[in-house]
């Protein structure tokens, strides 16, 4: 449920834009490397079959939800709501974003699990902050890559000169956080197979993203 919340705030937020000096970063970002790190802890403890279909609940969720709020834009407000303009701008452009979210999370987190699936059957319980750090990185520059391209440099927002410095940032902001982010979800990791019983390894998953039974 926390997953899937913050895929869903990332939806109504990803338009508003801060800098740290000269970089330029989507609000959006302060909050996403979360996502990564829950998927990590899905596909570490319960493998990549069962981390596919949390990934496919989690993009129905975003277009019921990008879906209502556009619905709710289209509805005529009362002269008392002078807010109307802006409701419009966050909310009717959150089925662009939702859909350039879910194509792009969907490849990026795709990627992510697949690397830490195949990984850990490689090396096993050894060098998991390789596989975690690794997945995030590539992960990230598949997702933030098609994101950015999709949502704001097709809508206008951006222009390419400013799309590959945005991406980058992103991309390094994430992995980053990851890697501060390590002793917690080596902890997290070991609580929950301990406690679950669980400890899965993905030898003979069909890793066809859309198939949701091997």
């Amino acid at each position: 449920m926390i997953w899937v919340t913050i895929l869903l705030i990332g939806i109504f937020t990803a338009v508003k834009t801060f800098s740290v000096g000269s970089v330029v970063f989507s609000v959006a970002i302060l909050a996403y490397p979360f996502t990564y790190l829950f998927a990590d802890i899905f596909t570490e403890v319960y493998g990549y079959r069962v981390t596919r279909k949390i990934v496919w609940t989690g993009f129905g969720c975003i277009l019921l939800a990008s879906a209502i709020a556009y619905i709710y834009s289209l509805v005529p407000s009362t002269s008392s709501f002078t807010d109307n303009d802006a409701f419009n701008l966050i909310f009717r452009s959150s089925p662009i974003i939702a859909v350039a979210s879910i194509i792009a999370f969907f490849s990026g987190e795709i990627t992510n699990s697949f690397v830490v699936a195949k990984v850990k059957l490689w090396t096993g319980e050894s060098h998991k902050w390789m596989r975690w750090i690794s997945s995030t990185f590539l992960g990230q520059i598949v997702d933030n890559g098609i994101f950015f391209t999709a949502a704001f440099l097709a809508a206008g927002w951006y222009t390419p000169a400013e799309l590959f410095p945005l991406v980058m940032s992103s991309v390094l902001f994430c992995t980053i956080w990851e890697t501060l982010a390590l002793p917690i979800t080596y902890k997290v990791i070991a609580f929950i197979k301990l406690k679950e019983g669980v400890d899965t390894y993905d030898k003979g998953t069909n890793f066809n993203p859309f198939n949701l039974r091997q």
